[in-house]
């Protein structure tokens, strides 16, 4: 127990050998009922409590649940923990922490807490969901999580080590936390981003207010498939990453990634979650 963390050690589950999932319940004043939140934190391998010289860059992952174990997703996990102590073993990297904020229970409430309020939706998607408050969900992560993550583990706690991730609704929150906590976030993995779901001159007036002034702004990775219900995600992704584009960010700064023959699902974000590491310097 470290700081009111505790070891996941519920049975069965997936976490690989080596590595230490911790679990933690915040409370958040966002406008559902899921106010109470488990955070669960990965520590790699490599991280030793007894050596705070070394210390590890961290990301922030939406949908927490689904990111290390199977058992507690409910569409299979990303692997997130594979694929990091996969990479240590191969010397490709010295570890990462990852931390994981599970979302709220009901599709209206992810999607709401995930949903910036500026940003016009479309009229048939007003019929689902009314409103975003995505900045009370940034405000807790960046105002409460990082202070608390940063005070109980060995971190690099600067913007240059510090990523924000998620997928569908999570990618979408990704790409916010991005530019509107940009002081804070250095790299932004964004996958299959519900960017479909907003009056696009809506979304496109939001990105230009906030984005021009690129210099302060981090990397951003975004990743598109193709196929069933991820085919409603490419045309609106591949504006957005034109409009960065067209913005003047080189390759090096802003990165889109289309695999037409994937579906929307984990195992599609498993698979290019290396690649973005990569894209990111996170792996050598």
């Amino acid at each position: 127990n470290i700081n009111g963390y505790k070891k996941w050690d519920k049975t069965p589950n997936t976490i690989i050998n080596g590595a230490t999932v911790l679990t933690k319940t915040f409370h958040v004043e966002v406008k559902n009922k899921d106010k109470d939140r488990l955070v669960r934190v990965y520590l790699p391998s490599t991280y030793d409590v007894n050596n705070p010289n070394k210390r590890f860059p961290v990301i922030y992952m939406m949908d927490g649940k689904n990111l290390f174990d199977d058992y507690t997703s409910y569409v299979g996990e990303w692997g997130i923990d594979e694929t990091i102590e996969e990479a240590i073993s191969q010397n490709k990297c010295e570890g990462i922490i990852v931390v994981g904020i599970d979302s709220a229970k009901t599709n209206y409430g992810r999607a709401s807490e995930m949903t910036p309020s500026d940003i016009v939706l479309k009229k048939r998607v007003k019929q689902e969901f009314s409103e975003g408050y995505a900045e009370i969900l940034g405000n807790f992560i960046f105002d409460e999580l990082k202070k608390d993550i940063d005070k109980t583990f060995y971190t690099l706690p600067d913007k240059n080590h510090t990523g924000v991730g998620g997928s569908s609704m999570g990618g979408l929150m990704a790409y916010f936390l991005y530019h509107k906590y940009r002081q804070y976030v250095g790299y932004s993995f964004s996958f299959s981003p519900a960017f479909f779901l907003f009056i696009q001159k809506s979304f496109k007036e939001s990105l230009l207010r906030d984005v021009p002034n690129k210099n302060d702004l981090g990397k951003i990775y975004f990743y598109v498939g193709g196929v069933g219900f991820e085919s409603y995600f490419v045309s609106a992704t591949k504006k957005t990453y034109q409009y960065f584009k067209d913005l003047g960010f080189k390759d090096d700064e802003v990165f889109l990634k289309i695999d037409e023959s994937q579906e929307h699902n984990e195992k599609a974000w498993r698979k290019y979650f290396p690649e973005a590491l990569e894209y990111f310097n996170y792996l050598k």
